[in-house]
């Protein structure tokens, strides 16, 4: 379909046809919507061609090929990341076999016999010291020893002293128990005591009580000389 261009009368599909209509309109006049293609109003739609088989193809190709190139990305990103994992894991290898072989390094200067007899004399001065450290620890024990034996005999005699204390804590216990005992019939024996004294006071207050009675009634008594004498006050 030729758009933006006029086709002669004679040319038009629909000449000739019955109850066609013709129109004698420019295709530039034709209405137009934004994004999309202006469409002839003057031939069928039958008369449109349709897609191609070809073009069908080629469109589910290119469908395919972005799934592919998809896939073949995330396969690139993955082999990257497998990669940096096996390029980690060269170091790693790498750096255990240089300390490997650093290892191996040390223990073949050691045996060579110039480092041994140096070896040799370190340890023989270490062996020296410590023969001089274990005599002095030595000395020191046999200067410790005899107080060791008095400390040793005056705990022998604090043991005799403490079964001695053990005896006389058990006298004193007894002799505890006792004077509880005569606390106990002390305190019955006092509170006897301040019964009977409390007793004599009310005996003695009832007699004073009495006396005052008969000395109120001898005042009333008038004085006949030497046999009745005059009431003096007193108790």
């Amino acid at each position: 379909m030729n758009q933006g261009s006029d086709v002669s009368p004679e040319g038009r599909p629909d000449r000739g046809w019955p109850g066609a209509q013709r129109f004698d309109v420019p295709a530039s006049a034709l209405p137009t919507r934004k994004g999309r293609l202006r469409r002839r109003v003057d031939v069928p739609a039958a008369l449109v061609p349709g897609s191609s088989g070809f073009a069908v193809a080629t469109e589910w190709l290119g469908r395919v090929a972005a799934v592919l190139a998809v896939v073949l990305f995330a396969m690139v990103l993955a082999t990257i990341d497998k990669g940096l994992q096996v390029q980690n894991s060269a170091r790693t290898t790498v750096d255990n076999f240089r300390l490997t072989n650093d290892f191996f390094a040390q223990r073949t200067d050691l045996t060579a016999p110039a480092t041994a007899r140096k070896q040799l004399d370190e340890l023989a001065g270490i062996l020296a010291q410590l023969n001089v450290t274990a005599a002095a620890d030595v000395d020191h024990l046999a200067a410790l020893l005899p107080d060791a034996q008095a400390l040793v005999a005056a705990g022998q005699g604090d043991t005799q002293i403490a079964q001695q204390l053990e005896t006389v804590a058990t006298s004193l216990q007894g002799s505890a128990a006792s004077l509880h005992d005569v606390s106990s019939n002390a305190d019955t024996t006092v509170t006897a005591v301040d019964n009977e004294l409390t007793q004599a006071i009310e005996l003695v207050n009832q007699l004073n009580a009495e006396l005052t009675r008969t000395t109120n009634k001898l005042a009333l008594v008038p004085e006949t000389g030497a046999i009745i004498p005059a009431p003096t006050g007193g108790q």
